[in-house]
This record gives structure tokens, C-alpha cells and sequence, in this order.
């Protein structure tokens, strides 16, 4: 299987990316950006309860698991480049929503829908971001470093996310809600002006082997790799949707910069780890970074005060960081080169599951037994996940059989 032009020097790798993670970093920004703001102001302007802030901000994540084969499919038949624009400019649509609240003529009611529009939105726009600048990169570095370059583009992903979540709650504190959406604007529009001044890689051709792969020959192959994904997904749903309202409730400062740590974590872990992702069996090293994820979410779910929590956040999302390139390679290892959307769309699906129902979960858990309980349940998945390691096969490097 190949993919372009191979690029060996890890200079050259990250040299090659580098304007395709500045595209998706500057749509992840606006996301980050929104994600610490808006359950404070639910719970300020429309006086949600933990629930109901868990079940908006897992709208999201179901936007994006509806998108995905369209996104897949886009990215085959368009290219990754096509895909990723449109990615952007459904995530400046979602903030454009979002500044709807603000209209003091709008009943609190339509406010309301802004905001679960707004949500959608950004679920599609991520689904096309994510499908989309993942075939980009891959076909712009080759097969050969087919995991640095989705290391690299996840690096792009959270810390656009960590970095958007510090500045989001700085700016709510600050200037309130309207710069909020503001600024989630003006990013992925910078962002869709940097990618139309890229130039677009070669496509696949549509009578290329693998073209219009159907998924029911793609999920075999991916759905244990998928499955221990979504595991490690939801230390990331609970961290995201209720670290801030956890440090609120007890009464600490600063839950938007430990949002902050666990991207600060996972772009440690993404510089340091991404050249040892391209492994023939990643079994070993997924177990180890989900057992750090797991101790992470502990110190979290145990903390005394608001330093071990942050501390906790830092250590999930460096445990958390390199799930997925290492588990996204044996799944792109075995399909086509004109399937390569498909797969990773597939293959994203389950961590789009584990997003939107760990949060849902997460609110539920929450309104029950606290804000800290998301954190245990959450460390308990990554225990799980570092089990099916354990159990699963070394897998075939072998292509699928095209159908």
C-alpha cells in the first residue's frame, strides 16, 4: 500500500505537515475555544444542570459519528484538502450559531437551539477536519510514515484543543461571551484562507483497487483497534465536558488551564512519541500509555485540591496522546490507497461513540454521585482498554482483499 512520496527524516515530515496542521489547528483552536466557555455559560444563561450540559456537549460528538462516511467518502472521491475546507467552514458556521444567544430579542428557548446548532455544526466540521487532514497528511508523507503523520496531525488536533480551552476561559473571564464566538470565527477562517493557498495532493483515481470499498469489508479488521480507541476516549469525554464544572464545585480557580495541562500533556507526549509510533506490533506500547491515562484520571477522580488534579489532567492526556496514530496503523496497514478516507473514518467512528455517550454518561453519573465520579468510570475504560491488548491478536499486515 502506498500513499505518495515517502519522506523518511522526521525533519522533513514535520516540514512537509506543517501548513496542513496549521489549517487544522486553526479550526481545533475555535473548538478548544468554545468547549471551556459554553458549559459555564449553559449553566449561567440557562441554568442547566449537569445533565443537560452533558447531553448538549455530546451533540457534538453524535454530528460527528453521522458524518463520518460522508467525510470518508469525501475525502476518496475529493481529496483530503476539499474535505478539510469544508470541515473548516462548518466550524465557523457553529460559532457564527453559538453568537445567536447573544441577541436579547431571541426568546431563551431559540437561544437554546442556536447553541444545539451550533453543536452540530461543529460535530461536522470536526468529522471533516479530522477525516479529512488525515488523508492529506498521509498521502503527503507516504505509507512508510504513514503513523508519524497522523501522530503529527493529532498533534495539530489537541493542542489546538488544549491551547483554545486555556484562551477560551481567559477570554470569557475577561471580555465574555461574544469575543468567545468572535474569535472561534475569525480561526477557521484564517484557516480556510491557508488551504486554499495550498496546492491539492494527487487523488487516488476512481477505478484505483479499493475505490468504493464498502465498510462491512473494512470493520473486521478495525473494530478491536476501534474499540480500545473509544476506551481511551472516554478519560477525554469526561475531562472535556466536566474538569471546569468539577473545579467549580469545589470551590478551586483554574479549571480552564488544567483543561490547558491535559493538552499540554498530549502535545508532550505527541513531540517525544511520535517517532516511535511506526511499529510493527503496537500492542505493548498502547497498554503502557493507557495504564499512564488510567493513573491520570485516579489522581483526578482522588484529588485533594486543585494542583493534583491538573496534575492528574497532565498525565491522561499524556497517556492519552498516542492511542490513536498507534492504533490507526494497523488499520490504514491493511486497506487500499483509494480507501485510506473510508478506513479512517471507520476507525474515527469509535472514538466519536465513546465522546458522545461518555459525556451523555458523564452528566448522568454526575447529577448521581458528584462531578468527580465521570473520572473513575473514566479510569476504569482505560483499565479495560489496556486488557483488550492483552487479548488481541498481532494483526495481519496484509491489505484487505479488494471487493
Amino acid at each position: 500500500m502506498h500513499y505518495g512520496p515517502v519522506m523518511n527524516s522526521h525533519v522533513t515530515t514535520r516540514g512537509g505537515l506543517l501548513p496542513i496542521m496549521l489549517a487544522i489547528g486553526s479550526g481545533m483552536l475555535a473548538m478548544g475555544v468554545a468547549m471551556s466557555a459554553l458549559p459555564l455559560e449553559l449553566q449561567s444563561r440557562f441554568a442547566s444542570g449537569t445533565t443537560m450540559i452533558g447531553v448538549i456537549m455530546g451533540i457534538q460528538s453524535v454530528a460527528t459519528v453521522l458524518s463520518r462516511p460522508r467525510a470518508g467518502r469525501m475525502a476518496d472521491r475529493l481529496g483530503g484538502r476539499n474535505t478539510l475546507l469544508c470541515g473548516l467552514l462548518c466550524t465557523a458556521c457553529s460559532a457564527l450559531a453559538y453568537s445567536f444567544v447573544l441577541v436579547p430579542v431571541l426568546p431563551l428557548s431559540m437561544q437554546q437551539v442556536m447553541i444545539m446548532a451550533g453543536r452540530l455544526a461543529m460535530g461536522l466540521g470536526e468529522g471533516l477536519m479530522v477525516t479529512g487532514g488525515g488523508v492529506w497528511a498521509v498521502t503527503t508523507v507516504g505509507s512508510a510514515r504513514a503513523g508519524a503523520a497522523m501522530s503529527w496531525v493529532g498533534l495539530a488536533i489537541f493542542a489546538g484543543l488544549g491551547i483554545g480551552t486555556a484562551l477560551g476561559d481567559v477570554i470569557e473571564a475577561h471580555a465574555g461571551f461574544g469575543r468567545v464566538c468572535l474569535v472561534a470565527i475569525a480561526l477557521p477562517t484564517a484557516g480556510m484562507g491557508l488551504t486554499l493557498l495550498l496546492p491539492a495532493p494527487v487523488r487516488p483515481r476512481a477505478g484505483d483497487p479499493g475505490s468504493g470499498m464498502r465498510w462491512k469489508y473494512l470493520i473486521g479488521h478495525t473494530w478491536a483497534w476501534g474499540l480500545t480507541l473509544g476506551l481511551s476516549a472516554v478519560g477525554f469525554a469526561a475531562i472535556s465536558s466536566f474538569l471546569v464544572i468539577f473545579y467549580a464545585d469545589r470551590g478551586w480557580h483554574g479549571g480552564g488551564w488544567a483543561l490547558g495541562a491535559f493538552g499540554a500533556g498530549h502535545v508532550i507526549a505527541r513531540l517525544v512519541g511520535s517517532r516511535h509510533v511506526d511499529r510493527d506490533d503496537v500492542r505493548p506500547m498502547v497498554a503502557a500509555i493507557m495504564l499512564v491515562e488510567a493513573l491520570g484520571l485516579s489522581l483526578i477522580w482522588l484529588a485533594p485540591g486543585p494542583a493534583w488534579a491538573a496534575a492528574g489532567s497532565f498525565l491522561t492526556g499524556l497517556g492519552f496522546s498516542l492511542t490513536y496514530p498507534l492504533l490507526a496503523l494497523p488499520v490504514l496497514r491493511q486497506a487500499p490507497a483509494a480507501a485510506a478516507g473510508s478506513a479512517i473514518g471507520l476507525f474515527d467512528v469509535f472514538f466519536d461513540i465513546a465522546a458522545g455517550t461518555g459525556a451523555v454518561l458523564s452528566g448522568v453519573l454526575a447529577g448521581v454521585a458528584g462531578p468527580r465520579s465521570p473520572f473513575a468510570m473514566a479510569m476504569l475504560a482505560a483499565v479495560a482498554g489496556c486488557v483488550v491488548m492483552f487479548v488481541i491478536r498481532t494483526p495481519d499486515s496484509r491489505q484487505i482483499i479488494d471487493k
